[in-house]
């Protein structure tokens, strides 16, 4: 293990999906496009509302309800063409995830036991048994939620957050700005915890790999144990393994479950305080500083809220994948160390 030893997350996160691509040069650009297509849909909404209640505000005295109703369907119709679209690009790359996330897990498999088969004895002689079988069962299943889950939820509520974004900055800059100070909130707490959780949730992979190699040499050296009289040792040495495994569980899912409540107790306020700010700029007929020219009225703080609860819902989604992301980065690593240590060099001598 030697350059593995200095890989960071980001650079396996790179190479993993370097691979995936490799594996999948045409599914899996098609799935990227189809999570992205999905993603711009759901931001959608939000602009369609604004003009309905647009339209209403600005035929309510009048009355004049048959014209507004007659605009109010054609926008109904354009969104629910827009659904429609959104349903079947789900349901494209979702079936296309399930094929390219199995399939990699297997590629993965086949590549680490090829890789196996040329490393020298050493390599077996100085690592447990149960923990090079950890490769093929634990740190690949990590993998499996990580790329069939978290990756496009990832990816979609990034492209959701941005197109939101700037369709905030185009409605009001002033409601905007209040946000952004929200999502710097959670930014801090999420770096703060999230950071905690990354630190454990690796350790916790690298402990597991531990007791199972212990475990799986415990077994298979039974009689010996029996023979030499040396179980309690043996219990002893298990024991510690053991709280070791279950210290680093506790603190890593102790670090990831008071997450969510948090960032969504932020988003909560930081609701009210547009609704405030919204309410405020409304009373005092404050000017609208936005690129859409809008004047600031009911049809862009309504839709505002809207937009800023689908804001945060996304940000929390990142929050809540980043146990699987992780432990997926973890599982992910070791499998790199293995497939990076240096084959058996052959000089033609048995």
């Amino acid at each position: 293990m030697q350059t593995n030893s200095k890989q960071n997350k980001k650079s396996i996160i790179f190479r993993l999906i370097k691979d995936i691509f490799a594996f999948y040069p045409v599914m899996f650009p098609i799935t990227i496009i189809g999570i992205i297509f999905n993603a711009i849909i759901s931001s959608i909404p939000a602009v369609f509302m604004q003009k309905v209640i647009a339209l209403v505000e600005q035929n309510w005295q009048n009355g004049d309800w048959n014209v507004v109703g007659d605009k109010i369907l054609k926008l109904v119709a354009v969104l629910v063409v827009f659904y429609v679209l959104s349903l079947t690009s789900g349901i494209i790359y979702n079936q296309l995830m399930a094929v390219i996330t199995q399939g990699t897990l297997k590629k993965f498999r086949v590549k680490m036991f090829n890789r196996m088969q040329t490393l020298p004895i050493k390599y077996v002689d100085t690592h447990n048994h149960g923990d090079i079988m950890s490769h093929y069962t634990n740190d690949i299943d990590t993998l499996r939620q990580m790329i069939s889950q978290s990756f496009p939820q990832l990816l979609i509520s990034m492209i959701t957050v941005a197109t939101v974004f700037g369709i905030m900055v185009y409605y009001c800059i002033w409601l905007t700005l209040v946000v952004i100070l929200g999502v710097v909130v959670m930014y801090f707490v999420t770096k703060k915890v999230g950071g905690g959780s990354a630190r454990y949730f690796i350790k916790h992979q690298k402990a597991l790999g531990r007791l199972e190699g212990f475990v799986e040499e415990m077994m298979i050296g039974q009689k010996v144990i029996k023979v030499f009289c040396h179980e309690d040792e043996t219990k002893a040495d298990f024991d510690k393994i053991n709280e070791a495994l279950f210290n680093d569980a506790r603190a890593a899912n102790q670090y990831a479950n008071i997450l969510g409540p948090i960032l969504n107790n932020i988003g909560n306020i930081l609701y009210v305080f547009v609704a405030i700010t919204g309410g405020v700029l409304l009373i005092t007929n404050a000017p609208n500083f936005s690129i859409s020219g809008l004047a600031m009225g009911i049809s862009i703080v309504v839709p505002f809220l809207n937009m800023t609860k689908q804001f945060v819902g996304n940000i929390n989604q990142v929050s809540h994948q980043i146990n699987a992301v992780v432990m997926g980065i973890a599982g992910a690593q070791r499998i790199y160390d293995l497939l990076d240590e240096e084959p058996e060099q052959d000089n033609g001598y048995v």
